[in-house]
């Protein structure tokens, strides 16, 4: 079985659309946040976040302990794969 490499953390420079190709799992977190991600995706984060009130340092980490998850699920697939 293959596994994706390891999702580097996500920075308030990068657009919605870098952010939603990073992983499946990270357009829903971003709808939860308040980030229209269909229109918006060529918009940073931090843009996005300014413009509609969100405050971006909890945005970041809240995207970025989905990362952390999908990151240790990774790891735990690739482990047992390995057993």
């Amino acid at each position: 079985m293959v596994f994706k490499m390891k999702l580097q953390h996500i920075k308030e420079k990068m657009t919605l659309k870098e952010i939603m190709d990073m992983d499946p799992s990270l357009e829903p977190e971003l709808f939860k946040l308040g980030f229209n991600a269909c229109c918006s995706k060529m918009e940073t984060l931090e843009t996005f976040a300014n413009d509609k009130k969100i405050d971006v340092k909890s945005a970041l980490n809240a995207l970025n302990s989905k990362i952390d998850e999908v990151n240790k699920i990774s790891e735990l697939l690739e482990e047992y794969d390995q057993q």
